[in-house]
């Protein structure tokens, strides 16, 4: 299979969780429901140039109904083409409920950025600026005058026309000079500062420069009406340690008018970009939701995922799919289900007493009840996982609940040379129901939602309302619903596990089968999502689509069968338009099937993380990481992809690419090492580092056979000059 391992499986029980293995110990995050605080802050919902100019990136529609809250961008004066400036982003955003944080030091300009230039220059741009966001004041959060000053401003601490003896006394000195100018000439724009780039308090100096900043700040008559700063760092632990232990004991120590000040995190996340850690966070939902945890616990009021990928994409929760479209993948739906969550906060205790003592688990969540239903976000973790509810009594929950499990599935191509989670994420049409059912809440007010492999990329969602019907969800298919043939339905008590009233077991024999009636809108290549149990050990299913074999899907082993514990697994399939019959058989081994899930196939294979020979990783116009394969100049330059095929058979392989010579160029298609076809690239106009970037993309195709299952397609120059974005594998 390419598509990775979608959903983590979820086992649900009223009250009591399943029996596990007496060495297994099972992490355990308690809801208390019975606690009520105050709002949801949506202190997370920013990102760092999330929102650009070009009409390519962050169209108003996605804007108007998810996620950000808070944006930062650069002021554009002196670099009028940078697209994420404020003043060319705000007509965008107005409207909306973005709010930008306008940089000024942007403004210094130099490389690295931020050199100083001496008081004339700065004192210039902190005027020109301050004027110029006054006609989109109604998009602004606040102007941050510095980012990052404690230490950035290169060749500040060597002028010795700024007064004091040292970088922060000349700083300070600094900042009450920017806020006297920016007041002179708006006298009530919110400010934020320090914003520094690291505030470790307990480390030696932290604490005393944030000290003479705020006494500095408090006799200058320069308080800021909002205090921040970074957390940038692979826990976001680090938060809650500076914010309570230090920062606010300080501000009351210091009489700080004003205070408490409102806390923005002006960017968040870790500094890592190791693909084997969870720290290639950004957009990612089980990374992501650890932060907001954080950020709604300890009542901070703004924050901002830091950028490490590309501009424009909300945080790396879109993808672009050709001429200029974004869709959102699995990071999008999470930030809209913490975006649409309303109501009261509940707590979230993500400590874990254990026999082995207490320990801080990787998984975090964040709650709220509305009134009617309490939704819990969570996240962060590899394995089994209970969530706790308690004091479901106090909220008016007993006896039956509805009880509903979604998923949000950040995939990675297992297949791909590129192994950073963040550059995985397919766009994704929505999220995934697990489990829709009615429940028993016990005698205490208690109900135990154990999630069993919890995948630490994915996000969950768990609601627990009133009793009532289950949702319908179109492209999920119930197995106990389908047409079995010497199979057996189970249900009842053996169903508690399930995804609705049951699954089907015994499909034992020669003759055994689940046939599934599944209807799409088009004919195409289609993602199978099948919930399974395999207690025996690994299986398979031979896999048919009316009538016609499409291989088998396989079934890791699990630790028991549908009544202990389900997994899930993928497989894709070939449909045509309107009503399919999909049939499972039996292969090899023994599997259960509690449902599957059915929908359009939206992977792309983009050539940056292929194997790529004699040519360059290289980015779009303005991004931060590959794009694209270029310099495919040489006789043996080639890219090689790992694609999926749902059977043997002809497919049409389409190529995203850029041709910015005048002549018609080719590369040779290679399936399994022998040539098959030849990809013929006309003139696009332009190479693909134009400022248009994915609109300068154009498309070719060819057919070629493919075996069922993995397949290696290799494009290897040939004539002239091209340039290679993306691959995708679709119907002839």
């Amino acid at each position: 299979m390419i598509r990775a391992l979608g959903l983590a499986a979820v086992v649900i029980a009223g009250g009591l969780a399943p029996t596990t293995p007496l060495a297994a110990v099972v992490p355990t995050v308690v809801v208390n429901a019975g606690t009520l605080g105050g709002p949801l802050k949506k202190a997370g919902l920013g990102s760092l140039l999330g929102v650009t100019a070009r009409t390519t990136e962050t169209p108003a529609s996605l804007l108007s109904q998810t996620h950000l809250t808070v944006s930062q961008h650069m002021i554009a004066r002196w670099n009028e083409g940078e697209r994420a400036g404020t003043e060319v982003v705000a007509p965008k955003v107005r409207g909306t409920d973005v709010r930008m944080i306008a940089r000024f030091n942007d403004l210094m300009g130099g490389n690295p950025w931020y050199q100083w230039q001496g008081t004339a220059h700065w004192f210039e741009r902190v005027d020109e600026a301050t004027r110029r966001v006054q006609p989109y004041r109604d998009t602004l959060l606040a102007v941050a005058p510095f980012n990052e000053p404690d230490n950035k401003l290169h060749g500040l601490a060597n002028d010795g026309a700024v007064p004091g003896g040292t970088y922060d006394e000349k700083f300070n000195w600094l900042w009450t000079q920017t806020v006297r100018r920016i007041r002179s000439i708006d006298a009530a724009i919110p400010i934020i500062g320090p914003n520094w780039e690291f505030y470790l308090p307990w480390q030696a100096g932290q604490q005393q420069k944030m000290r003479d900043f705020l006494r500095n700040a408090v006799d200058t008559g320069t308080v800021p009406q909002l205090i921040g700063w970074h957390n940038l760092g692979p826990s976001p632990g680090d938060l809650p340690e500076a914010l309570t232990r230090y920062y606010r004991p300080l501000e009351n120590e210091l009489g700080v008018p004003g205070r408490p000040l409102k806390v923005v995190v002006e960017e968040y996340g870790p500094q890592t970009n190791d693909p084997g850690t969870p720290g290639n966070f950004e957009g990612v939902p089980g990374s992501m939701v650890q932060y907001w945890a954080d950020l709604e616990r300890y009542d901070v009021d703004f924050g901002a995922m830091a950028i490490y990928t590309n501009p424009g994409l909300l945080g790396n929760t879109l993808r672009r799919v050709g001429g200029g479209a974004l869709h959102p993948n699995g990071g999008f739906w999470m930030m809209k289900w913490y975006k649409d969550m309303r109501g009261s906060k509940v707590p979230v205790n993500r400590w874990n007493d254990t026999a082995n003592g207490r320990r801080y688990l990787g998984v975090d969540g964040l709650a709220a009840w509305d009134g009617g239903a309490l939704t819990v976000l969570a996240g962060g973790e590899d394995g089994p996982v209970d969530f706790r509810i308690t004091g479901l009594n106090a909220r008016g929950l007993g006896g039956q609940v509805r009880v509903r499990v979604d998923s949000t599935v950040w995939d990675k191509d297992p297949a791909e040379v590129n192994r950073r989670i963040d550059a995985g994420g397919d766009p994704e049409q929505g999220t995934y129901n697990v489990v829709d059912k009615t429940m028993t809440v016990d005698g205490s007010g208690a109900l135990t939602v154990p999630l069993r492999r919890m995948n630490r990329y994915d996000g969950y969602r768990i609601t627990v309302s009133r009793a009532g019907a289950p949702g319908a969800y179109p492209t999920k298919y119930e197995a106990e619903n389908a047409a079995v043939t010497s199979a057996v339905r189970h249900g009842g008590a053996n169903g508690r596990l399930a995804s609705a009233d049951g699954y089907v077991g015994g499909i034992d024999h020669t003759d055994s089968a689940v046939s599934f009636s599944v209807d799409v809108p088009s004919a195409g290549i289609y993602d199978m999502t099948v919930r399974y149990a395999a207690g025996a050990g690994t299986a398979t299913h031979q896999v048919f689509a009316n009538g016609i074999p499409q291989g088998s899907v396989g079934y890791p082993a699990t630790a028991g069968w549908a009544n202990t514990e389900l997994d899930t697994t993928a497989k894709r399939v070939s449909l045509r338009a309107g009503r399919n019959e999909i049939r499972l058989t039996r292969g090899t081994g023994y599997a259960e099937v509690d449902y599957v899930d059915v929908r359009p196939d939206a992977h792309r294979y983009e050539a940056e993380n292929a194997a790529v020979t004699s040519a360059r990783l290289a980015p779009y116009w303005s991004n931060y990481l590959p794009d694209y394969v270029a310099g495919l100049d040489q006789a043996g330059s080639q890219v090689e992809f790992t694609v999926d095929a749902p059977a043997a058979g002809t497919y049409r392989l389409e190529v995203g690419y850029g041709n910015g010579s005048p002549s018609t160029s080719d590369h040779a298609v290679l399936v399994g090492g022998v040539e098959r076809a030849v990809m013929s690239y006309a003139p696009s106009g332009s190479w693909l580092n134009s400022e248009s970037h994915d609109r300068a993309t154009k498309v070719t195709s060819a057919l070629v056979p493919l075996n069922g299952g993995s397949n290696r397609v290799t494009l290897r120059k040939r004539t002239g000059f091209a340039e290679l974005d993306w691959l995708t594998v679709r119907l002839p």
